[in-house]
């Protein structure tokens, strides 16, 4: 089956629920630029992996749920999460997240190589998810590029409609939507991107049949 990556979950006791969705959140954006860098992989038996941290935990691979969930417990006193900077929560969250994997490769036996080169690249972006999503379109005449930039972070996620030049000299720009730091909530909004004319570009929303859209217009000077 193709996997699908990873997830945080805190399993402390003493923590509410709010509180444990604030980890999961928090821990997506290094997740999510870790993912970018892996290529796709298949396994027989999983189909994602769950770090499951609280403090009385033993590192460890536990079973593979029926919907090829592998459980891997990681000892970690999340509380102490909330007191680090917020760089210091990026690199606690590629600290726990490579102790999970190095667990995964020992007791299954998975190829190290892709996971330590995500790990490398993750690093050089200095722990930053930017991308561009998809293919930029030019305008009618050529002269403009429109592009949708998606960025992830600790606290939220945005998607932004961006023109530029030929010389990508940003000339314009404008929010499609923001929300908690989950990529599956953005993608709803991120339809066709359509140039209007040579100053406009719009990009629609999925389902919608084309009546809801973010626009983007170009001021002439």
């Amino acid at each position: 089956m193709l996997f699908r990556g990873f997830t945080f979950d805190d399993r402390s006791p003493e923590h509410t629920q709010p509180v444990k969705a604030n980890f999961y959140f928090q821990t997506n954006c290094i997740v999510y630029l870790f993912e970018q860098f892996l290529p796709k992989m298949y396994f027989d038996d999983v189909y994602c992996v769950r770090f499951e941290c609280f403090p009385e935990a033993q590192l460890h691979c536990g079973e593979i749920e029926m919907d090829g969930v592998l459980t891997v417990q990681i000892p970690y006193q999340v509380s102490d999460f909330y007191k680090l900077s917020d760089v210091e929560k990026k690199k606690k969250t590629l600290d726990l997240l490579m102790q999970g994997v190095q667990c995964v490769i020992q007791e299954k036996g998975w190829n190290a190589e892709p996971f330590l080169i995500a790990y490398a690249k993750t690093k050089e972006k200095a722990y930053q998810f930017k991308k561009t999503y998809k293919k930029p379109k030019s305008s009618p005449n050529r002269k403009l590029k429109a592009k949708i930039e998606i960025e992830i972070g600790l606290y939220e996620s945005s998607a932004t409609l961006i023109v530029e030049d030929k010389m990508q000299t940003e000339l314009a720009k404008t929010n499609i939507h923001t929300t908690i730091p989950r990529w599956e909530l953005l993608y709803d909004y991120l339809g066709d991107l359509k140039w209007i004319d040579n100053e406009t570009v719009r990009v629609y929303e999925r389902y919608s049949d084309n009546k809801k859209y973010t626009e983007l217009k170009v001021n002439k000077e």
